[in-house]
C-alpha cells in the first residue's frame, strides 16, 4: 500500500467491527470522510455529536478526532464501512504552482480552520467523487481529487463540526513569529529558519501555523512582504525592480505576479492610483 511519504493523498474503503475503528488521533493531513455504513458518536476537537451514515466530513490538518460506532448498526457482516481520503498542505500548493487557475479555491481551503460537514447536494456530489474513486487505480484517482477539492473550496452547503481553540503557548508562538518576522523580512527566510525560531520541526510548525492563523506561513510572509513593498512604492524613491528586492523577493517577474493578485493592479498602477487619490 502507498504511504502519503509516497505519495500526496491517500484513499481508503474500509469495512471493519465496530470496536476496530482508531481512537482519538490527529496528524499533519487533511482528511475527509464519509460513513458509508454505521452510527454513534463522534468527537472532533472541542465538539461531540451524534452521527449516522451518509455525512461527509472536512477535517482540517491537527484537529484531534474519533468516531465512536454503535455495535447494533452495522452491516450483515457485523463490520461498520467507511471511506477516508486524505491530503497534504503540500498537495494544495504544488497544485497552485501547476495550475495557477486554481489559487483562489484552494486559497479558501487554507483559511478554513475548522471541520465542516458538507450537506445536501454537495455532499451527495463528494459522495460520488469518493465510491467513484475506489473503482479506480492510484493514479487515475487523481481526476476525481481535483474535482474533490474544487467542490471542497466552493462549497457553500456546510456546517461547523469541530474546532480547535487555541492554547496561551500558541499565542506566544504566534507573536515570536510575526516578530521574526518583522525582523528579517528583506532576508531570506525559510520554513526551517522561522520553526527552529520557536522550538518547532518544520512539519509541526506547518500545521500549527495553518490551524492557528487558517492560511500557511508561506502565504503570511507573501501578504507581509507585499505590504512592505506598498510602502516603499509610496515613498517614490525605488524603481520597482529594486522595491521587490528590498522588500525580500529575490525574483522580478514573481513579485509582479503576486503584487497583482493581492492587490488587484500591477505596482506601477497601484503607485498610480493612491497618488490620485
Amino acid at each position: 500500500m502507498m504511504t502519503l511519504q509516497q505519495s500526496s493523498f491517500r484513499y481508503d474503503a474500509v469495512h471493519l467491527l465496530p470496536g476496530e475503528q482508531i481512537g482519538l488521533h490527529e496528524h499533519l493531513t487533511w482528511e475527509l470522510s464519509h460513513v458509508v455504513v454505521g452510527s454513534g458518536v463522534r468527537v472532533i476537537g472541542n465538539h461531540t455529536e451524534p452521527f449516522r451514515a451518509g455525512e461527509v466530513i472536512l477535517i482540517p490538518p491537527a484537529i484531534p478526532h474519533c468516531w465512536h460506532f454503535n455495535p447494533e448498526d452495522t452491516d450483515s457482516g457485523g463490520r461498520i464501512a467507511n471511506i477516508t481520503l486524505t491530503f497534504t498542505d503540500d498537495l494544495l500548493e504544488r497544485c497552485v504552482f501547476a495550475f495557477p487557475e486554481l489559487s483562489g479555491a484552494i486559497h479558501r481551503l487554507h483559511t478554513m480552520c475548522d471541520a465542516v460537514k458538507l450537506e445536501g447536494e454537495e455532499a451527495q456530489k463528494a459522495v460520488t467523487l469518493l465510491e467513484e474513486m475506489g473503482n479506480r487505480t492510484h493514479l487515475h484517482r487523481l481526476p476525481c481529487l481535483l474535482r474533490l477539492l474544487l467542490l471542497l473550496a466552493e462549497s457553500r452547503r456546510e456546517r461547523v463540526v469541530g474546532s480547535y481553540r487555541r492554547s496561551n503557548q500558541e499565542e506566544q508562538r504566534l507573536e515570536a513569529v510575526r516578530t521574526y518576522v518583522v525582523c528579517n523580512a528583506r532576508r531570506n527566510i525559510t520554513l526551517d529558519d522561522v520553526a527552529r525560531h520557536v522550538g518547532m520541526n518544520r512539519a509541526a510548525f506547518c500545521v500549527f501555523f495553518k490551524r492557528t492563523t487558517g492560511k500557511t506561513f508561506i502565504t503570511y510572509l507573501n501578504e507581509y512582504r507585499i505590504e512592505m513593498a506598498c510602502q516603499l512604492l509610496l515613498q517614490r524613491r525605488l524603481a520597482v525592480s529594486e522595491v521587490c528586492y528590498h522588500s525580500g523577493f529575490n525574483n522580478v517577474p514573481y513579485f509582479n505576479r503576486l503584487f497583482k493578485r493581492l492587490k488587484g493592479v500591477s505596482p506601477g498602477a497601484y503607485l498610480s492610483e493612491v497618488m490620485q487619490l
